[in-house]
């Protein structure tokens, strides 16, 4: 049984399986498919989800100027399910529908101001099979159009973030942060990324976001784009992008953010000290400090 609700500017449609309790009901706007696989969401909520979902991916769209790629691809799918056991998290992958690749972004939680969600869109308008390119530029958008707790930031700037690493040690040469979810101490596991190592995977994330921050505001967004664009078939095209090796704009990064951090001592100190007092639950620190000012 099919049942449609209107709501103003959104065709909201309920599914009613058989004479099963489940209920998925979904939201389809010009370039998104937004759904609720939890069956929780009022028709009234879903709205609001569906209108944060929608209003973010227009922002993402219009900072990239990028090609929706719904004839290749069709629309993005979002699926807002239950929180995962840890932290509420999005994420992209792939299945088929209807006999066709789809994009799919999950959204585990935060329905009223999802995490990560600015960046997994934009990772879905740019999907590569590189997790350094996806996470540069992933998270240059999550700076601009998403939350400010999200991972791994966790409240903090990503540039003060790398400063700390440094202090502490935990600095990870961008030649040494591989293109696969084990090179971030990661793995895919039932289409559900599962973390082995999470101050590799938190230090690997901040100098991906810090450095993709560094390159589109020294270099600009059409450059990345190229980059992007070009890796697919050429491994990290640094210097047929830029004119200047990973080494050489690495350098230029670092001396940037040690301009950028005068006068954010005390900032950095912050997170030194929670790096320090333990890598694995710093994030979640950081996220309990913002949230207490």
């Amino acid at each position: 049984m099919f049942k449609k609700f209107i709501i103003p500017g959104i065709l909201l449609y309920l599914t009613l399986l058989g004479a099963s309790v489940s209920q998925e009901a979904a939201v389809k706007t010009e370039n998104l498919i937004i759904r609720d696989v939890t069956g929780n969401l009022s028709p009234a909520k879903l709205e609001l989800f569906a209108k944060k979902v929608d209003s973010t991916f227009e922002a993402v769209h219009k900072f990239w100027s990028a090609d929706t790629r719904i004839n290749e691809f069709g629309k993005i799918i979002v699926e807002l399910d239950r929180p995962l056991p840890k932290a509420d998290s999005s994420f992209l992958f792939w299945r088929k529908e209807e006999g066709r690749k789809v994009r799919v972004v999950k959204v585990f939680g935060g329905d009223e101001n999802p995490l990560l969600l600015a960046h997994k869109l934009t990772s879905a308008l740019f999907p590569n099979p590189d997790k350094l390119i996806r996470n540069m530029m992933g998270e240059v958008a999550e700076k601009r159009f998403g939350n400010p707790l999200s991972f791994p930031m966790c409240g903090f700037d990503k540039d003060q973030w790398v400063m700390a690493l440094q202090n502490e040690g935990l600095y990870i040469s961008l030649s040494n942060i591989g293109s696969k979810h084990e090179d971030w101490g990661m793995e895919i596991i039932n289409n559900v990324p599962v973390v082995r190592d999470r101050p590799k995977q938190h230090a690997s994330y901040l100098e991906a976001g810090s450095f993709g921050e560094f390159l589109i505001s020294t270099y600009g967004i059409d450059k990345m784009k190229q980059f992007n664009k070009i890796s697919i078939n050429v491994t990290r095209p640094w210097h047929e992008v830029y004119g200047l090796t990973l080494k050489q704009l690495e350098e230029k990064w670092l001396e940037t953010l040690k301009l950028k951090s005068k006068g954010k001592e005390s900032q950095i100190s912050t997170l030194s000290i929670l790096l320090r007092s333990n890598p694995v639950t710093a994030c979640h620190s950081a996220q309990n400090l913002t949230e207490k000012k």
